[in-house]
């Protein structure tokens, strides 16, 4: 009796530090360490460009991603109210940003609205872009103050199935300054239950197709600048959302950017039938984009119109 006694007193601690170094080691590879900062002051929040020193060759810029709730002219019924838009304009023109990622936006006669209305406010954005999934109802639309140099139409059937991204995915390159920027718009299968389909099984298979994709673009240019953003649709820890991240400390990692509000909160949508407040937008940037983020100068725009604009926040995140 006394040998299997010591032999479980031997292989009891021996799984035990062998079951911490997985651990440890999973959480190094394969997860998004914790970045501990500082909320945006106000007073940062109504700043513009930072005027700290970087790359001298980079053009520092802003960039916006949001979400503006169905933003459709004839498709929608109700219709967008004039309210809502006004507060979306309203919000975007304050912030100042010289790139905007939409998500719910109709046809490109509403990203000529939403144009025309910033330019009328006083914020002039001449660059569209206007894409598209499987749905012809709701689409993505990128407005710029740079030129686009080149626009991608990236395969957007889901292997194995026989259907595609619904929202697609939009990409772009913009020229800014002496730099060619790639931008990729997202917006994932939404959490709404539907019969035909597991809504959560679609974005885990839309966010595989995605990386598919980030990684054909910084296999072929690790050095790429590459910002993929938009609605992600789940949370930091979800599956889906960690695909696209893909696995932290390798070349092909997207470095989420941790922005909070003027109080230190992180939540970017109200889901107002379960009353719950939840992070699901994103701005990511690939490595070498990374170093040019400027986290005093990112943060989730908490302006008291957000509620009539959306049920979503816009994130601004300042690059220089």
């Amino acid at each position: 009796m006394k040998k299997p006694t010591c032999l479980a007193a031997f292989l009891i601690p021996a799984i035990l530090i062998f079951s911490a170094i997985l651990t440890s080691t999973w959480l190094r590879i394969g997860e998004t360490p914790p970045w501990r900062t500082k909320a945006a002051s106000p007073e940062l929040q109504a700043e513009s460009h930072a005027s700290a020193p970087g790359n001298q060759n980079f053009t520092p810029f802003r960039f916006a991603t949001y979400n503006v709730k169905n933003w459709l002219i004839s498709t929608q019924s109700p219709e967008k109210s004039t309210a809502s838009k006004n507060a979306i304009i309203s919000i975007l023109t304050a912030a100042k940003p010289d790139v905007i990622g939409l998500c719910e936006i109709g046809s490109a006669r509403d990203i000529a609205e939403i144009r025309r209305l910033l330019r009328a406010s006083g914020l002039d954005l001449p660059h569209t872009y206007h894409s598209g999934g499987s749905d012809r109802v709701r689409h993505l639309g990128i407005i710029s103050r740079f030129p686009i140099t080149s626009a991608h139409r990236p395969d957007l059937h889901i292997s194995g199935k026989d259907y595609f991204m619904q929202r697609g995915i939009l990409d772009v390159t913009l020229r800014i300054g002496q730099n060619q920027v790639r931008f990729i718009g997202l917006h994932l299968k939404s959490k709404r239950i539907v019969h035909e389909f597991d809504q959560e099984l679609v974005r885990i298979e839309e966010a595989t197709r995605v990386r598919q994709h980030i990684d054909s673009i910084l296999g072929k240019n690790p050095d790429a600048l590459v910002i993929a953003y938009g609605d992600f649709n789940d949370t930091t820890r979800s599956l889906s959302t960690r695909i696209i991240f893909g696995k932290f400390r390798t070349p092909y990692y997207l470095a989420p950017v941790h922005a909070k509000d003027s109080r230190g909160e992180s939540w970017t949508h109200y889901f107002a039938l379960q009353d719950s407040y939840s992070r699901i937008d994103y701005v990511t940037t690939s490595q070498a984009m990374k170093r040019h983020v400027d986290k005093k100068n990112s943060f989730i725009i908490d302006n008291p119109l957000w509620e009539i604009a959306s049920d979503h926040r816009p994130i601004l995140v300042g690059f220089r």
